[in-house]
Order: C-alpha cells, then structure tokens, then sequence
C-alpha cells in the first residue's frame, strides 16, 4: 500500500489505499495516507475517510483510559474530530459511515459537550439505519425513533415514563429469578425504596455474576434504597460500613469495575455527604497524566474538596487543562481558596466566573456570600448595584441567596418585589424557601426591612373571613397572571376588599365577607407560604406553627407542654451511657457548640471524662476548641493560662463561633427560656448572666482579645477523622485537624478523643500537669476558686483539685466554703483520702474549717452568694465518719480515740476551743453507739504514748 502511494497516485488509487488501511486498522498509515488525500484532492470524500481515520487513530488512547479520563492532548484531538463531523453532516447528511461515525463520538462523549453534535445528527435521523451498529440505533432512540427497539427495551422506556407501568415492570422483575448483570441496571433506577428492599432480601441477585459483582450490585442497590433520606443519620452510617466492606474486599479489583458503575456510585455517595468514601471508591481508577474538565474529574474534585483534601486538590487542579474555562471548576478553585485562608485568591476565582459566564447567577452569588463574610457593608452595596436584573429573573437557589445577602445589606425593595411575584405565580413551589429566607434574615439581624403596601401589580392583601373561614388573598391588577392566592381587582370580591375596613361585613350573593385585617402584600405572602409548608409537609420537615392562646394566662402553661419534648431529648442524651462527651454535646445541640459546652459542664448529670494525662506537660501554645473555651471560662483559669506564658490558638470557625456566642450572651436584651426536669418552665435573662457569670463573660472576652487565629497548613485531612466530623462539633473537628496540621498540641476536653489523636502520633496537651503547673504557684483565692469549686464538688466538672485547694477551703470563713467541702467530703472523699497518710489530711482539714468558722473572733462572711445556714455540723460528721471508714486497723474506738488526740494536739493551748471540740467528739461517739469507756481508755493510752500509732506498735 505504501508502494502504490508513492509520488502522487490519482485520488481513486489513494482512496483504496487510505480505505484498506481502515479496513486493515493500520491507523498511522490510514491517517498518514488521509491527510495526503485531503491536501491533494479535498474532496468530500477525502473529508470523509480523513475523519475515519481519525477515529482510528484515536481508539488506542480511548482503548487504554475512559474518555472522560483521559489525556488533555486526547480530549483535543476527539473535539477537532467531532467538529469535523458536524461539518460534514451539514454537506451531507445522508452518508451512513457519517452516521456510524458520528453516534460512536456522541457515545464516547455520553452527552458532555456534544449538544451540536446530537442537533446535526437528528437533523438526519429519518436516514439512518439501526442494523449498522449499537451506537447508531442508540442514538435513534434518544432522537424519539423507537420503532426499532426490542419489546423488552420499550417495555422499559414506558415504565420509565408511566407511574402505573413502572410499578408493573418492576413487580415482573421481582417475580423473576437472578437476572443477569445488564439488566440489573433498569431497575435499580426505576425501582422504589421498597421494592429495592425487597430485592436485596434474596440469596443471590445475579445470574452468572463473579462473587465481585454480586457484592458491588449489592452495594449499588443498598445505596439507591437509602439516598433517597440523605439526611438520615443511621443510613448513612449503614451505607458507610457496607462500603468499608466492600472496599476493603475487593480493594486490589475495583479497577475491573467500569468507570460508569464506580462514578454513579461515587456520586450518590456525595449526595449522602460521604465524599470520604466516594474516594475511596474512585481513587484508584485516577490517571496521574494531565486531565480535563470532564463529569468525572469534577466529581472527583468535588470529593477531594468537601473531604478536604486540600493538597491533593492543589495537584490534581494543577494538571487540568483550562481549568479557568470551566465554571464549575472556578467554583471549586474559589472555595478551596477559602477553606485554606486565601481571601483574595477566592474573590478572584468569583470574578472569574462572572467574567465567564456573567448571565449565569452562581457566580453573583459566590461573590456576594464573599463580601458578606469578608468585607464591608459600603462594598457589599456597591457590589449589589452591578448585579443585573436579568440575572435575578429566574427563581434560582443562587439567586434567592443574592437577595439574601443584598437584604442584609439593607436592599430589600428588590427582594420584596421578585418574592411577591414568584409567590404569586408558584407559591407552594416557594414556600419552604420564602420561610427559610425570612426567618434566616430575622436570625441574622439583618438591616431593617421597610415592607411596601402595594408591589409591583400587587395593588393590596387581605386577610377576610369567608363565611368561616379565614383567608389571605393577593389583590392584583387585571392583567396579572392568575395564581392560587389572587383575587383581580376589578372583580366583585376584588373590589369590595378595597372597599371595606376592617372588621366590617358586607353580603355579595348570599355570602357574608368579613374584612379582618389589611396587609402588605410581603407580610400575606410569608402567612401564605407558612400555611403551605405546614400543610404540605411529607413528613421530613421539622418545620412546624404554633398558635398562640388568646388567653395570656394560657401562654406559660402551653410554653412548658410544648417545649417538654426538647426537654425529654436533652434528658435521654444525658443519660446515655458510654457516648464520648463531644458525641453526647453535639447531640445535645448539634448546631451550637458552645451552648453544648457549657451545658456539659455545668450539668452534674452529664457524665465527664477524666482529664488527659497523656501529652505535652508545658506547652508553649494549644488549640482550643469550645469545649476547652468554655472549661477555662467556668473555671475562672485563661488568665492564668496566659500569665504563664501559654498561647490560646483558634481555628477560624472557632473564633466566628466564640464572638458570636458572646455577642449574643452578652446582648441586653439576652433572655433564653428552658423548662426543668419539673416540667416547670424558667428563663434567664443577660442581668442572670452578669450577676451569676460573670467571670465567665470576661474569660470569654480575654480569650477573644487574645487568641490568635490560626488556618491549618494545606494539608488533606486524615479520611478516617473525616468519617466522624458528622458526630462533632465544627469548633472541635476543625481543632483536631488545625493540631494534625500544624503540630500545635491539641487542648483536648474528652479522653476518648485525646487518646485517638495521641495514638495516631499527633501533639495533645496534658490537662492535669498543665493545670496543675499553673495554679501550683498561686494563693488560694476562694473569690477566684469557687466557681470551678462549686462545680467540681457537685460533680459537675472535672479540676485538677490539689491539698493546697482542700486547706484553703477549708481555711475560708464562708458557709459555701463549708458546703463545698462537705460535698467533695461526700463525693470525692475516698478518692482522696484512702491512701496511705491521707486520712490525717482529711482530719486537717476538718479542724481549720471548725478553726476558722468558730475558733476565732470572726464568724463566717456574710457574702449574698452564701447559704444561710453552715454546714460546720455535716462537715464534722461526714469528714470524721469518713476518716473511720479509712484510717486502718484497729477498733473503731482506737481509731476515733486517735482522731480525737490529733485534735487536742491541734488545739493546745486554746481552752475554748478545745472544750467546743471535745462536745462534737462525746456528741459524735453517742449519736454512733460508740463505747464511750472504750474510747477514753484509748485516748488515754495514745495520750501516753505521746504520739499517734497504730495498735500493737
């Protein structure tokens, strides 16, 4: 063939030659003799094999990896074919290697970027024939001819368009037995929950499938039956053991599953928010060449940056080409920008995208969430007039978030307008997300809202009662389009509700209309829309009305039936035993992380961890997160921590988090209402916080003041921490992972996770040696120890409690002094005391809480935060029973006759006292049955033996 295409053959001679090549595959003499044929002659035939030729050329590259991962230089080469193709279908459309061609390209690209392609290849679909090829008869069906389907694939194509015909087909399937593999694929994406659930319950599934397919069809289905409630927190963690499993099986086979297979599974996984395990599924069919923006790129860009895979994200963004041409991608880039810290790079990437695509909404958006997050309010509405109005025509999630954000900067006529009219042509359509925009703009404290009396077309709203019935309808001009809640203008009932006043009645056929009330056409819109997502709910939104009681004596007992339940969940998660305390707070309040704090720590009911003694001891800095905030707030102890040179380091959600929460506990007019385990309903209000708190709001403050915000080094984040980021606290994920990062020891709070960070090598903090280290040196400030005190001995809170604290306790002349020594008697006392030479510190400590309530001149303080009553009697008789219950060998009246000269011996030389003290001791022997005699001969034989000893020494 070379031979005869020497010199410059005829185009007949060279057409064989170039055509036998084809027909031989000898692709680089086909393209070779193709390209000579068309600069020779360039005729459309020579067109045509050139393109043939072309084809052939490309299927060793095509062969080797999935087009949708393949090379950059490939991906080039397959878009100069696919114009070449259209081009030529435009000359003739009749020519079937034009068909076979085009249909093989338009297969290859699965419908990315081949919208010409499939407009020029129906234009002709009346001349193709389905017996040439799979691809050609594929095609046909997508273009509507379906006369040459099988019965089995019309069949299929009609269940997929009829309700009542699905549900027979699938009930067909299952009456069948194990199917072979490709026709599993129709029913996994027809098939209902149930019927999947039904399905899976079978032995075997396929019918001559390798144990790998018969497990990964399992897999599939399991996940189609349960994406359809992502937010279900139990399926998610069942579809994320089955794909632990199936993994870890076949981990070394995965690349034999088609690409097709995997992605779709990848994808529904992102759906469920398991990016972590879509990459693991995905990973290794990933080529290390230079890629393009194809769906499966960006579906694996999309899992690297949720899984926050930051660095590999950065390689992976590095090798595709024209990645600044791809809106998604740009996207992708500008929130990766952010996750890392890099602001400016993150507006960049957003003006990008407008620049791209500037009638496409998303980029808008992402430019305002920018703004509205990182810069000023003059910037923000300087942004917002340049956004067109074209752009918020659409009733689009991104454009209701660009109304969001222009609302909160004070724009709100525009918003007012497009909700009205969106609310007047599909309201129950925009319902959920009417309430949600509102209701988000009242939590943000957004700019205040100045609501027009009449709107566009929408001349008024009425809310009037219809016999009995009470309705809201939108009064709008003649021309308007009609909706579901509008009443004309110019018709009868139109123009009696603009005649009427309120409250006055008027009779039209026989029908009593009674006007209630005149309102805003915004206000009748959110009444509209809270009535339809009320009425319209499925189930699975928690959104809910409540009405209020005429009656105001009503109101308080209606509050305490209705908030009883959050009260029984909050009890139920408090006392569930074995869950970490990070799990149990973010169950609690799961998005608060600070109210889960400070309630685990101040709730006695809460079981507490033990604090970590594993760690650095002297840190030079640590990572706080809310749970370690709000421990040094109750504890009175961040400016200790400070004064000794240690280093506060916050992640960025932390410190957003922290502000926040002070700024509200800290607002005037702060009042939160809870109802106790009575039932009874009790509220707390900012003056409660100041006066019973109020170290905790100026810990807060000098934490705030001089923490320092530090973002994590790019790094990909550990995918088995990701797995439980669910379970946690954004303060406390983002903690861990800033340690991991950037070496800092981690200020942990909850011992399970502090002995899984130290064991993966990673740096922790040794709470007790820090906290030990750091108030060893200090005097014993009760004014300053007691709030952790009080805490601590009601078993609230976990302290680093040392004897310095227990004697200057007990040296306090304060009744709460008394109490909180007698409950760290009751609750801590033998943890304490019953070691060797401890029960004498115990008796210590009795005697300077007696010396200083009643040994001296001046009684107990009188502080408003004191009881009324001392508890110098239990602290005698719980501390002294203790003290027998422990002090060793020996009789009970040997030991108590031993307790009683170590008071003496105390005391000496002070008679009042002496004879005060010897009471409680008689007083204490006969109210315990105690052998009076037995005791004084005791006393008398330690007393001559001149010091304490046990019997027998």
């Amino acid at each position: 063939m070379r031979t005869a295409a020497k010199g410059f053959p005829p185009e007949g001679v060279l057409t064989g030659v170039v055509e036998a090549a084809i027909r031989l595959q000898l692709s680089q003499l086909a393209l070779e003799q193709a390209n000579r044929l068309n600069s020779l002659y360039g005729s459309y035939n020579a067109k045509v094999l050139l393109a043939m030729a072309t084809g052939l050329s490309l299927n060793p590259d095509l062969r080797e990896f999935h087009f949708w991962l393949n090379r950059a230089a490939v991906k080039a080469r397959m878009d100069g074919l696919r114009e070449m193709v259209i081009e030529l279908l435009q000359e003739s459309g009749t020519d079937p290697r034009l068909h076979d061609l085009g249909c093989s390209i338009f297969k290859i690209y699965q419908g990315s970027e081949s919208r010409r392609l499939f407009n020029a290849l129906k234009q002709h679909v009346q001349y193709m024939d389905a017996a040439r090829s799979d691809e050609v008869a594929r095609f046909m069906a997508l273009a509507g001819e379906t006369s040459h389907l099988s019965q089995p694939a019309h069949d299929v194509q009609a269940a997929s368009e009829d309700p009542q015909l699905r549900q027979d087909w699938c009930r067909t399937f299952l009456r069948a037995d194990a199917h072979p593999i490709e026709e599993v694929g129709p029913f996994l994406h027809l098939a209902n929950p149930g019927e999947l659930k039904e399905w899976l319950t079978r032995d075997r599934l396929l019918a001559g499938g390798s144990a790998m397919e018969e497990s990964y069809i399992r897999l599939l289905a399991n996940v189609h039956q349960r994406s359809s409630n992502p937010d279900d927190v139990e399926e998610r963690h069942q579809i994320s053991e089955l794909v632990g499993q199936f993994v870890s099986a076949w981990e070394s086979e995965l690349h034999h599953i088609s690409p097709g297979g995997t992605f779709e599974l990848a994808e529904r996984l992102l759906i469920l928010d398991l990016p972590h395990l879509a990459l693991r599924l995905i990973q290794p069919l990933m080529p290390s060449h230079q890629l393009w923006a194809s769906p499966y790129v960006l579906t694996y860009m999309r899992c690297l940056l949720e899984a926050k895979q930051n660095k590999s994200f950065d390689e992976v963004i590095s090798r595709v080409a024209d990645a600044s041409s791809s809106l998604t991608l740009l996207s992708f880039q500008s929130v990766h920008a952010e996750h890392v810290g890099n602001i400016d790079a993150a507006f960049a990437f957003s003006r990008m995208m407008i620049e791209l695509a500037s009638d496409e909404p998303y980029g808008w958006y992402r430019q305002c969430y920018l703004l509205g997050h990182y810069r000023d309010l003059a910037e923000q509405r300087e942004f917002h007039g340049q956004i067109p109005d074209s752009v918020l025509l659409t009733p689009s999630q991104p454009v209701k978030g660009i109304l969001f954000f222009m609302v909160l900067a004070g724009s709100f006529a525009q918003a007012e307008s497009r909700w009205i009219d969106w609310m007047i042509q599909s309201p129950r359509e925009h319902a959920v997300d009417f309430v949600n925009f509102h209701f988000g703009l009242i939590f943000r404290k957004c700019e205040s809202m100045e609501i027009s009396s009449s709107v566009n077309q929408c001349i008024a709203a009425v809310q009037y009662r219809y016999e009995k019935d009470s309705l809201i309808r939108l009064v709008v001009d003649a021309d308007q389009t009609e909706g579901e809640y509008t009443i004309k203008a110019a018709s009868p009932i139109g123009q009696m509700m603009l005649r009427l006043s309120s409250g006055e009645s008027e009779i039209l056929q026989m029908t009593t209309y009674t006007l209630e009330e005149n309102l805003p056409p915004y206000i009748a819109c959110l009444r509209i829309a809270l009535q339809l997502r009320g009425l319209h709910n499925d189930g699975s939104d928690v959104f809910s009305m409540m009405h209020m009681p005429a009656d105001p004596a009503e109101f308080i007992p209606l509050l305490e039936e209705k908030m009883a339940h959050s009260n029984r969940h909050y009890r139920n998660m408090r006392d569930m035993e074995a869950i970490p305390l990070y799990m149990r707070g973010h169950g609690l309040y799961p998005s608060d992380s600070f109210k889960a704090a400070f309630a685990c720590w101040t709730d006695a009911k809460i079981p507490k961890p033990t604090l970590s003694n594993i760690g650095e001891e002297k840190p030079t800095s640590m990572v706080l997160d809310a749970f370690g905030i709000s421990y040094l707030a109750v504890t009175d102890l961040a400016k200790c921590l400070l004064d000794n040179g240690v280093t506060f380091v916050v992640s960025k959600s932390t410190m957003e988090a922290l502000k926040q929460f002070f700024a509200e506990i800290s607002d005037e007019k702060y009042m939160t209402l809870a109802v106790d385990d009575a039932g009874k309903l009790s509220r707390t209000t900012a003056n409660d916080l100041r006066q019973r708190d109020g170290h905790v709001l100026t810990s807060l403050k000098l934490i705030i003041e001089s923490a320092e915000v530090v973002r994590p080094v790019v790094h990909d984040e550990l995918l088995e921490v990701f797995a439980i980021n669910d379970s946690l606290h954004t303060t406390v994920y983002d903690a861990m992972q800033l340690s991991v990062a950037n070496r800092i020891p981690w200020f942990c709070m909850d011992e399970a996770y502090g002995a899984l960070h130290n064991i993966k090598g990673h740096p922790l903090v040794n709470l007790q040696a820090l906290l030990l280290n750091a108030t060893a040196t200090l005097p014993f400030d009760f004014e300053q120890r007691r709030h952790s005190l009080l805490l601590y001995a009601f078993g609230a809170l976990p302290i680093t409690l040392t004897f310095n604290d227990i004697y200057g306790l007990a040296r306090t002349p304060s009744s709460l002094a008394g109490l909180l020594l007698l409950k760290i008697i009751q609750n801590y006392g033998r943890e304490i005391f019953a070691i060797e030479n401890r029960p004498l510190i115990l008796l210590n400590a009795i005697y300077l809480h007696m010396d200083a309530m009643f040994g001296r001149e001046a009684l107990a303080v009188s502080a408003k935060y004191s009881p009324w009553l001392t508890y110098t009697s239990h602290v005698f008789n719980h501390g002294v029973q203790l003290y027998l219950d422990i002090s060793g060998e020996g009789s009970a009246e040997w030991r108590f006759a031993r307790a009683l000269n170590h008071f003496m011996q105390l005391c000496n030389g002070r008679p009042s006292f002496t004879h005060s003290l010897a009471s409680r001791f008689v007083e204490f022997a006969f109210g315990h049955l105690m052998d009076w005699g037995a005791v004084k001969e005791c006393y008398l034989e330690i007393v001559a033996q001149g010091s304490v000893q046990e019997p027998g020494e």
